[in-house]
């Protein structure tokens, strides 16, 4: 709930960018919102923002002589505030490093550090071996993404191609209510890359599916595109392809096409031999409904109906998606603001072709932390030894499910039964931690408040400082896990490393226009 004083400048910018959406081009409902949201950004002193939402609103023909009045303003506030700046002897803030590669990255395979192999097996299939020592707080790999799907919620927040964080300037695609881009460059990248065939299906996919099937439509766009947008040359393409041949820890990544990358997608796991009757018909009749919007409401629709064994591709490529989806999608999160404290949340679900390659446990060794730049960079959470795995967790921890819970949640998204350290072992949840241990002694208590208030700050240094101790303390203890201790810390290391590297929120600077 607000406070009844709070100006509630952000819910305004949110519900004016949903009317710019909805409204029509050059009509006076989009003049009067990019106008009104004019007026925000000028209380909120975003003055460059404030013009950029005049010349909009001019542009959608907006009547009366308000802007020229409000454009003068903003123009001699912006003025006061440069030569403000410019006289000011405050220090810049520190810039944050982003992270690299702990080690020398594979010389095909420039975002992989060249310690790491893929294997498979026939009890772990397809998996990632180190073949030297880990430490905690080495970086492993730095991918980005195939494909994201920008989350619903935060359609008129962020940009759906880059995903910036640009509520103020965003601008509507014309041919949906769905999608909006901070600028023409990414509304037109956003069209040739893969919208052009989304546009007419995403208020449906939302209404009915969520994320995953808009995901596998999202990855079939691209690859068409990648194809000249001919179909039939992504089919020829496939039918020729030998998958067994595929590995993109061995491709030379340097060298490598648009389509060499897609063929990295296209052999990520499905699961689709683990599945009984009833997920069988699940992704059948959900491919169904897709590849008939898709047929009504795409310029695909003429081209299935004159080649039949295209209409068949489409039809058999939408269910392999959609299993890929499902089994290989990874959350890409951000420091969001909440008024006193930031909290990690997620602003899109992606696909990543090697970081998928990593096999799941419930006390997982490496995790991933997403880049402002929407790359994932790959840590290292738990020492780990010469020739063993990595594992990553599927959102399923040991300390926050017991494990009857992880295994119907792991069987039921994934189709496995885990077998991992910590389901074979039975490792504690966070409740039996707490109650078993001692770590509400005042010592421990004492270290746990401290780091927590460090974190909070968000400041960049103590924070190092104290991603540096939790480090150090998460290396020499290796063999404790997972006693209480040793598990608290590596939480509140991983939350450094959110910290430090996640996007952050730019809500901190609205909110203090917004303060009673």
């Amino acid at each position: 709930m607000f406070h009844p004083n709070v100006k509630r400048y952000i819910e305004a910018i949110k519900l004016y960018n949903e009317s710019i959406a909805f409204s029509e081009k050059g009509s006076r409902e989009r003049a009067l919102a990019y106008a009104n949201r004019s007026t925000i950004c000028l209380k909120m002193q975003r003055f460059e923002d404030c013009l950029e939402n005049i010349r909009l609103a001019r542009e959608s023909n907006y009547p009366g002589e308000k802007l020229i009045q409000r454009e003068k303003e903003v123009k001699n506030a912006l003025a006061k505030a440069r030569n403000k700046n410019a006289s000011s002897s405050k220090v810049s803030p520190d810039v944050v490093e982003e992270p690299e590669l702990s080690y020398a990255a594979k010389e095909n395979a420039p975002q992989v550090a060249n310690c790491l192999d893929l294997r498979k097996n026939e009890q772990y299939g397809r998996h990632v071996v180190t073949t030297r020592k880990l430490k905690v707080g080495n970086v492993v790999m730095i991918e980005r993404p195939f494909v994201t799907v920008l989350k619903d919620s935060l359609r008129y927040v962020r940009c759906d191609f880059c995903h910036e964080e640009r509520p103020f300037t965003l601008i509507p695609c014309e041919g949906c209510t769905m999608a909006m881009y901070c600028s023409e460059e990414c509304l037109s990248k956003a069209y040739n890359k893969y919208h052009r065939y989304e546009c007419g299906l995403l208020r449906d996919l939302w209404e009915v599916f969520e994320e995953v099937p808009l995901i596998a439509i999202r990855m079939i766009a691209i690859a068409i595109a990648t194809f000249d947008n001919n179909p039939e040359a992504l089919k020829d393409h496939l039918d020729a392809l030998d998958e067994s041949n595929v590995n993109g820890f061995t491709m030379d990544w340097n060298k490598a096409t648009q389509q060499d990358m897609f063929n990295t997608v296209h052999v990520l796991t499905t699961n689709q031999e683990r599945h009984d009757s009833f997920w069988v018909a699940f992704y059948i009749f959900n491919a169904t409904i897709l590849h008939t919007l898709i047929l009504e409401r795409t310029e695909l629709g003429p081209v299935c109906e004159a080649n039949p064994a295209a209409n068949k591709f489409l039809l058999d490529l939408i269910l392999r998606y959609e299993q890929i989806v499902e089994c290989n999608r990874k959350l890409l999160s951000f420091n969001a603001y909440k008024v006193k404290e930031y909290e990690d949340e997620s602003f899109a679900v992606g696909c990543y072709q090697l970081i998928s390659m990593l096999n799941h446990s419930c006390a997982p060794n490496v995790g991933h932390i997403t880049l402002p730049d929407g790359r994932c960079a790959v840590f290292v959470i738990r020492p780990v030894l010469e020739e063993s795995q990595l594992f990553d967790s599927y959102e399923t921890g040991h300390t926050l499910h017991e494990r009857e819970i992880r295994q119907s949640m792991l069987s039921f998204m994934y189709h496995f039964r885990c077998t991992c350290e910590a389901c074979t072992f039975i490792y504690p949840t966070w409740k039996v931690l707490v109650e078993s241990s001692d770590v509400i002694n005042s010592e421990n208590m004492t270290k746990h408040l401290y780091y927590n208030r460090m974190l909070s700050s968000h400041e960049d240094k103590k924070v190092r400082k104290i991603m540096a101790e939790l480090r150090s303390f998460l290396n020499e203890t290796p063999k404790l896990y997972p006693e209480s201790e040793v598990c608290f810390r590596q939480v509140e290391f991983v939350r450094s490393l959110q910290v430090l590297y996640n996007q952050t929120s730019e809500n901190a600077q609205s909110w203090k226009h917004c303060k009673p």
